[in-house]
């Protein structure tokens, strides 16, 4: 998306700022700066335990934060939009702290259009992985917003994430509330460690170890019962006008992504879409689909039931018998 022209591509903005991403009452400027700059725990955990995620992307080691600090909106957003993240970290501080108090949507608003008017652009397009668990909070406090649903086959997207970490450390975490009666992640306490099984204690914020996330046996039905939940927020878009919202499918963009991309560019008001998709089709990696037909008979069919309830939800919205890629 970034090269697209006079287009503001916002990547994992609202996932970097979870949790509190939507906090209710008025925000004065330093309070807003506080939410976007506040460094969020599970991902600097991650980092300073050695796991890798693909999607964070700020320069640890020549960037001016450590492993540890790094503030929420450095992780992914401002890394893929500049040479220098804390150049830009430092110019929406500036700008944001001396803000006069508003909802929280109204500061969002705010700065989406200082961003996109400072850097020259006229669209906006903000991306979060699995973002569908804030939906309904986004059509609240994006009452104008147009959306687009990228969806995918459920097992294959059950396949890719089991092989993620943010996944796999969300099945333990799962794992871990049922035990605990709280996400550890989200209220950390250093007695949950000892308070847990041994099987789960390597996967606490105070004991994570990276090894053990990657190599523990999670069964790929965990992951379809993830996806086939996700898809429970698909409710939220059946009310939408055709002009706010455009269903894409993950496969048709990998087999013939050039008119998939054309039809995205259109929608949220490229100016060139056609030309834009011809320039970056080349780019999509046409390997990543059917990855759950090399299970064996068994798995896949396990696999297939797992996500059975997320692929009729996902059917009644946009027809067909695809899955859904939250």
């Amino acid at each position: 998306m970034n090269e697209a022209p006079g287009a503001l591509s916002l990547s994992e903005f609202f996932a970097c700022l979870d949790p509190g991403v939507f906090p209710g009452g008025v925000l004065e400027g330093p309070a807003f700066w506080e939410l976007l700059g506040t460094p969020r725990l599970k991902p600097n955990v991650l980092m300073t335990r050695g796991v890798t995620v693909p999607e964070y992307r700020y320069p640890i080691g020549s960037g001016r934060y450590a492993a540890g600090a790094v503030p929420a909106i450095s992780l992914m957003t401002l890394p893929p939009l500049t040479a220098d993240p804390d150049g830009l970290y430092d110019r929406i501080r500036a700008e944001v702290t001396g803000w006069p108090p508003a909802p929280v949507s109204r500061q969002y608003a705010r700065l989406f259009s200082w961003w996109a008017l400072s850097s020259g652009r006229n669209v906006v397009v903000e991306r979060s992985g699995a973002s569908l668990r804030f939906l309904p909070e986004l059509l609240t406090h994006f009452p104008a917003a147009r959306f687009v649903h990228m969806y995918r086959d459920g097992p294959d997207a059950a396949m890719s994430m089991s092989r993620h970490p943010l996944f796999r450390l969300g099945v333990l975490i799962g794992d871990m509330r049922a035990v605990l009666g709280v996400d550890p992640y989200r209220s950390p306490d250093p007695r949950h460690t000892e308070l847990l099984p041994e099987r789960l204690r390597p996967f606490a914020p105070d004991s994570l170890d990276a090894a053990a996330l990657a190599g523990t046996d999670i069964p790929l039905v965990r992951f379809g019962d993830m996806w086939s939940r996700a898809t429970g927020a698909l409710r939220h878009l059946a009310g939408l006008p055709a002009e706010r919202l455009l269903h894409l499918s993950y496969d048709d963009v990998v087999n013939d992504p050039e008119p998939q991309l054309a039809a995205f560019g259109h929608f949220v008001g490229l100016a060139e879409p056609k030309e834009w998709a011809a320039r970056v089709a080349g780019k999509v990696d046409g390997k990543r689909a059917g990855a759950a037909a090399r299970l064996s008979a068994r798995q896949a069919e396990e696999l297939r039931l797992a996500c059975a309830p997320g692929t009729r939800r996902l059917a009644e919205l946009v027809g067909g018998t695809a899955g859904a890629a939250p």
